[in-house]
């Protein structure tokens, strides 16, 4: 796990995350600390993401589980925080002095900061961005969402996510290590057939729920 932490990156532009990101990634790539990489993308209106990543236990887990195999980054909550607050002084300021322009300092929502990353717009939230670098550029990538709104049951979802991923580099040997793109088709395998299954699963649920709820009207 690897926090973007708000003071070292105070009064920045969102180029300097992303390349902050790549480089982060280049070198543990270089240092043999994963093989593939991941970002928690989440909103405003995804509290329970945010508590998740404020425990220190959680992140603990995560961190252990993600092991030498994938670095996954996530902000932290109180550069978001600091965002918003400086946003709503210069949206009070504008609303003050009539309908004067005052920019306001950039939303570095982690969305905002994903979206910037893929240069891809309406991203899912909340998510697992997975993706893969080379000469400090994706390559590649797929998302895994997160469907749990309670804390501790979106903590496990998370964590069952992160497992499946890094499962797909169990056999992989030490002279394979360099193979980026084969290595993460593996990781983008799994996360793929296991989104489908969780997807068929809900639609399942969802088809049996209809046909009760038929069933009671025909009673």
């Amino acid at each position: 796990m690897h926090q973007i932490i708000y003071p070292d990156l105070e009064g920045r532009h969102s180029e300097y995350l992303e390349k902050y990101i790549l480089n982060i990634c280049e070198q543990h790539k270089k240092e043999k600390r994963a093989l593939a990489f991941a970002f928690i993308v989440s909103d405003l209106d995804d509290p329970q993401i945010t508590k998740i990543l404020r425990d220190d236990d959680y992140i603990n887990a995560l961190h252990s589980i993600s092991g030498k195999y994938l670095t996954v980054f996530y902000l932290n909550d109180n550069y978001v925080k600091k965002t918003i607050e400086k946003a709503t002084v210069s949206n009070i300021m504008r609303i003050e002095l009539g309908m004067q322009k005052i920019n306001a300092p950039q939303n570095f929502s982690p969305k905002y900061l994903a979206q910037n990353l893929l240069n891809k717009k309406n991203l899912p939230t909340p998510s697992i961005l997975f993706f893969q670098v080379k000469d400090n550029l994706i390559t590649d990538y797929t998302f895994a969402q997160l469907r749990e709104n309670k804390i501790e049951d979106g903590f496990v979802e998370m964590k069952e996510i992160i497992k499946t991923a890094i499962n797909s580099f169990n056999n992989v040997l030490e002279e394979y290590r360099n193979n980026s793109d084969e290595l993460f088709n593996l990781l983008k395998q799994s996360i793929k057939s296991s989104e489908f299954w969780k997807n068929a699963h809900s639609k399942f649920d969802s088809l049996v729920k209809i046909k009760d709820f038929l069933l009671f009207w025909k009673i």
